[in-house]
């Protein structure tokens, strides 16, 4: 299953997350989203100082979280009166009043209102969550005293409950957004890079400071560029360090996500407002370094207001003095405005990708990050898959068979397994219900038979194994009676064995008195094979190819045995190989090929 790693601002990466879901649903793959949570303006600002500034602000961490909400529920978003639909109205709602009298008893009043369908144990949390903000001790009426300085004038609700559980969870608003995410129902996947409280200023080219984040958002002065961003504790300038004050027995790390990324997307939005002050940790520019994900950035659509008069490539530029730009692929919309719709500083990818107004088409900007990771532009390629554990694998639960039988009715293309006659017909019988015809070659390639008519045919009478090898095999005992000849001939499997490395031994000694003609080779989870030494995946694909005319430059095998296993030796052929490690990873390169 891929990992996938978007770092991300408030709604900057809205289009990439919908897009993972529009294509792909929520499933098949594993999305992580990295923010920071430096925000000052608003009733963020607001909610920081009623904790006397130990807390950080909790608004993009509630607008990814209401991004997956929406996500994640949005069957049950359709019916306007369930609890989803509730709750995601009241954590969108910002609502004003002329006291904090007035607020609380709105806040009270809504959070009653909405009790049948949020149900009392959840509704009871987020009164509890309500009344901290306000009240220093509620039994005795006693009023938080920083309270009195809050104007409620546009003020999110949502921003109440989690500002007052990262105070009751000892000021970690990282721990507030796994307790969120219980309430909402939702995957625990939007993590801060660090949990160290700190504030944002920047300074322009003229040197004038801009002390608040809000005023960064929306600077829009190309006279007067933003030249650099800091943080701030205590008043004092202050890098912090990846996963800083992040409590580690609890959460995961920023470290671990970051190296077990299969992909990674630096999302469009407000630069130095919402990105750069993710990039600025110390320790993340090597970890980025090291991961083995193929990365990208996403280019805007138009300049935002932080960046006013700076182009693509000049964004690029103050991008690599946090990230490894280097080994980063530009995403850019050929229709953006001119100066941001190309790239030449480092490798770029383009496409219509546009959508309405500034934002990105979901749908359109993942196909075309996702047909690049797969590098699958060829139209005239051929796919030949192999079967268990790539399209379909029996050992997994009942989800991953659910997307092992659609990964049979999505692929177009040839089958090249090294199972059984018997099992990959079976498959079929029972799994494919197209009219595409489809080419399969089982027993490691030289049986053919097609999804239309189960007869088959060997392609090569030179691999059949000599029955004077299966005699001597016979007397081994531990292979006795667990023989089984396979592929017309062509195959000699033992199973189900245990302790196959030390009966690998003793089969291999059992072959030498053919002269190096015969190899075993463990096989599946139970099971050694005996075959010809040059028989195999390589030699029935060059094989196959030659017989249906293929054009060796324009064919790619897709497998999970292509890094290390029985399909490892096929690049050496030539041939393009893809590694997918699961059905779900098949499931996810299938979809991107469905692409227009």
């Amino acid at each position: 299953m891929y990992n996938i790693v978007v770092f991300s601002g408030g709604t900057g990466s809205i289009a990439i997350q919908e897009g993972f879901s529009a294509i792909y649903g929520n499933d098949n793959y594993n999305l992580d989203i990295i923010i920071n949570a430096y925000d000052n303006g608003k009733s963020t600002g607001f909610c920081r100082k009623v904790f006397d500034s130990k807390i950080l602000g909790p608004s993009d961490l509630r607008k990814n979280h209401m991004t997956q909400f929406k996500i994640q529920h949005s069957a049950e978003l359709k019916d306007f009166s369930s609890r989803e639909s509730v709750i995601y109205r009241m954590f969108n709602l910002r609502m004003d009043a002329a006291s904090k009298e007035d607020y609380y008893n709105k806040g009270c009043e809504l959070l009653e209102k909405s009790r049948d369908a949020v149900g009392d144990k959840d509704t009871y949390y987020l009164k509890s969550l309500l009344d901290f903000f306000f009240f220093e001790n509620i039994r005795n009426n006693v009023w938080r005293k920083t309270v009195g300085n809050v104007r409620f004038d546009d003020f999110s609700i949502a921003n109440v409950f989690y500002s007052s559980a990262a105070a009751m969870n000892g000021n970690s608003l990282r721990l507030a957004g796994k307790d969120m995410a219980a309430v909402l129902g939702i995957k625990d996947n939007v993590h801060l890079i660090s949990d160290v409280n700190l504030y944002l200023e920047a300074k322009t080219e003229s040197g004038h400071i801009i002390a608040d984040e809000g005023e960064i958002v929306e600077w829009d002065n190309p006279d007067d560029k933003i030249e650099s961003v800091m943080l701030l504790k205590d008043g004092k300038e202050y890098v912090p360090t990846v996963d800083e004050e992040t409590d580690l027995t609890k959460v995961r790390s920023i470290k671990d996500i970051v190296e077990k990324a299969d992909i990674m997307i630096f999302s469009s939005g407000t630069q130095w407002s919402s990105l750069i002050p993710s990039y600025m940790h110390s320790g993340l520019r090597r970890l980025l370094a090291a991961s083995r994900a193929k990365k990208y950035v996403v280019i805007n659509n138009v300049e935002d207001r932080d960046m006013k008069g700076i182009s693509a490539d000049g964004i690029i530029e103050i991008l690599g003095r946090y990230i490894p730009v280097e080994d980063i692929t530009a995403v850019v919309n050929e229709d953006a405005m001119p100066g941001i719709n190309q790239v030449s500083g480092i490798r770029c990818i383009s496409g219509h990708i546009g959508g309405e107004k500034a934002k990105h088409n979901p749908v359109r900007l993942i196909s075309l990050i996702m047909k690049d990771y797969f590098d699958v532009k060829d139209t005239r390629a051929t796919f030949v898959y192999d079967l268990d554990g790539t399209l379909w694998d029996e050992r997994v639960n009942n989800i991953g068979k659910a997307v092992g039988a659609e990964n049979m009715n999505l692929f177009s293309g040839m089958i090249h397994s090294g199972n059984d006659y018997e099992h990959v017909r079976d498959v079929f019988k029972y799994l494919y219900h197209r009219d595409e015809l489809v080419q399969i070659y089982s027993d490691f390639g030289n049986v053919h038979f097609t999804s239309e008519d189960d007869k088959t045919d060997l392609l090569l009478e030179t691999y059949i194994v000599d029955s004077e090898v299966v005699r001597e095999l016979e007397k081994i005992n531990e292979f006795n009676h667990k023989i089984k000849i396979r592929g017309q001939g062509c195959v000699v499997t033992m199973k189900p064995l245990v302790n196959r490395e030390a009966l690998l031994r003793k089969a291999a000694e059992c072959l030498e008195k053919f002269d190096g003609v015969y190899v075993a080779r463990i096989s599946g989870y139970t099971s050694i094979d005996v075959m010809h030494k040059d028989y195999g995946k390589k030699t029935m694909l060059k094989e196959i190819m030659e017989k249906n005319g293929l054009d060796i430059n324009h064919v790619i095998f897709v497998g999970n045995e292509t890094i290390v296993g029985a399909e490892a030796d096929i690049a050496e052929l030539g041939v393009r190989t893809i590694q997918v490690d699961d059905v779900y990873e098949c499931n996810i390169l299938l979809k991107t090929l469905q692409q227009d």
